[in-house]
């Protein structure tokens, strides 16, 4: 199947590409929770025995010291942190590797102009005028209010690291993306309607990691101060959002796909990163009997 009927297809069964792209995101992120949840622990005891067998040989090595010393972190660390750490990294690798599959003789920059053209064609007003509505929950104008008011928040709870976080997290993601923009300078797609407005340059999407790193973490923090009935519900709606807001800026034909899944990488790393840096500091303050397996 060539580029253009690969695009096509996608064009024409819009809904139901949406649809499983989402079910598929909520699943493998079920996945990983409830792997993470069930055998965390397990893990854990694994590589240590691992360790365990490996310490005789890691005692010949030059710097036998820095190698336990190293272990002794990761263990103090607890799964979460590290789980959060080795995301921020495969992230970074993923959003890296997209930025240079973007150029127009790349396989995935053509593949952007052609989904963009089949989705001017066969995206009726109907389709654009819904997406055109979902693309607002990823707006500045709709993500800086709802930051500031769960600022607010937090702080009138005195939950003065947790607001500070958000805070810094929030609006540092905001200024990184468009650094980022500046760097890769790449021009918006054409389009022939008026269902949406953007201006400035395309990558990576501003809507699809401000929605990650808003939504991403507002889930977090709902999780970490919320019982565990709710966690999943709470992440299944995030990743909802994040997944609806981003692909509304494809169908929109405001950024190619590849801006989407460059903001969706850069999103995670950032997130991760803060994640991992909060988890740290929470395993700091309940101290070292708390389980690494368990962040609620």
């Amino acid at each position: 199947m060539t580029t253009e009927k690969l695009a096509e297809l996608l064009a024409v069964n819009l809904w139901v590409v949406l649809f499983v792209i989402t079910l598929g995101m909520l699943l493998g992120a079920w996945l990983l929770w409830a792997g993470l949840q069930r055998h965390g622990n397990r893990i854990v005891a694994l590589l240590q025995k691992l360790l365990d067998r490996l310490r005789p040989h890691a005692e010949r090595l030059p710097m036998p010291r820095a190698v336990h010393g190293a272990w002794q972190i990761a263990r103090q660390l607890g799964v979460q942190v590290l789980l959060s750490m080795a995301i921020a990294v495969a992230a970074c690798v993923g959003f890296v590797e997209i930025a240079d599959e973007i150029g127009i003789d790349e396989d995935l920059g053509q593949f952007d102009v052609a989904l963009s053209a089949a989705l001017s064609q066969h995206a009726s007003d109907e389709q654009l005028r819904i997406f055109a509505a979902i693309t607002d929950l990823g707006d500045k104008k709709f993500l800086i209010p709802l930051t500031a008011v769960i600022a607010v928040l937090m702080l009138f709870r005195r939950r003065w690291t947790l607001a500070a976080t958000w805070i810094v997290a929030t609006a540092g993601g905001a200024l990184l993306n468009v650094g980022l923009k500046t760097i890769f300078e790449r021009s918006r797609p054409e389009r022939l309607h008026d269902f949406a407005v953007a201006d400035g340059w395309s990558f990576p999407s501003g809507h699809s990691s401000g929605s990650f790193i808003v939504y991403g973490l507002l889930a977090y923090l709902i999780v970490i101060n919320s019982r565990p009935r709710w966690h999943l519900p709470v992440a299944a709606l995030a990743m909802t959002l994040i997944v609806c807001v981003g692909f509304s800026r494809v169908i929109l034909q405001v950024h190619y796909f590849s801006d989407v899944l460059g903001g969706y990488a850069f999103g995670a790393a950032w997130v991760a990163a803060w994640i991992a840096g909060l988890e740290a500091f929470r395993r700091r303050r309940q101290g070292a009997d708390l389980a690494g397996t368990n962040i609620s």
